[in-house]
């Protein structure tokens, strides 16, 4: 016996293997998709600061404030280890004005970034008892990358610091 090759009828579209493999491929884009825009929504925005458009908008000023930290010509000194979750480590700086004297300043904060809001804190420099050496101790709770800002205030003078830092699990 002989076999007969029918032609295949086409005309019904979900018969197609084409069109059912292009609407597969649709359905899985789609349902990626939502799953990603839902994943934003619940998710952390990664912001830290509420009014991030107002700060970020006067780019002129900001780097107005640069030029002036940097004409005021103070010289810090802060050493800051290799950082481990959950340990404290003390901190010393040194401060010194343009010409390498030790001087004194009205407060000296450092203020810590994390990605989410809630692991933000600060902690405060107290004086040493010597001209320009101030000290505290600090405390990361989670390991991960750190942005790390330093506030400095002295009379009208404000002095701005910040670099990343980043803290280790514990061994």
């Amino acid at each position: 016996m002989e076999k007969v090759n029918k032609p295949k009828d086409w005309s019904v579209a979900w018969k197609n293997p084409f069109v059912v493999a292009w609407v597969g491929i649709l359905v899985i884009v789609v349902i990626v998709n939502f799953f990603m825009v839902s994943m934003a929504i619940v998710t952390t925005t990664g912001l830290t600061v509420n009014d991030f458009y107002d700060k970020g908008k006067n780019m002129a000023a900001i780097v107005a404030k640069r030029d002036e930290m940097e004409k005021m010509g103070w010289q810090i000194d802060l050493k800051v280890p290799e950082l481990m979750r959950d340990t404290s480590y003390p901190l010393v700086m040194k401060l010194k004005n343009k010409q390498g004297e030790a001087f004194d300043v009205d407060s000296a904060t450092l203020y810590y970034y994390r990605i989410t809001r809630k692991d933000d804190g600060e902690v405060v420099f107290l004086p040493t008892g010597n001209i320009g050496e101030y000290s505290t101790e600090i405390n990361l709770p989670l390991k991960g990358k750190y942005e790390v800002v330093l506030e400095l205030l002295k009379g009208e003078e404000k002095f701005l610091a910040s670099r990343k830092v980043f803290v280790k699990e514990k061994e």
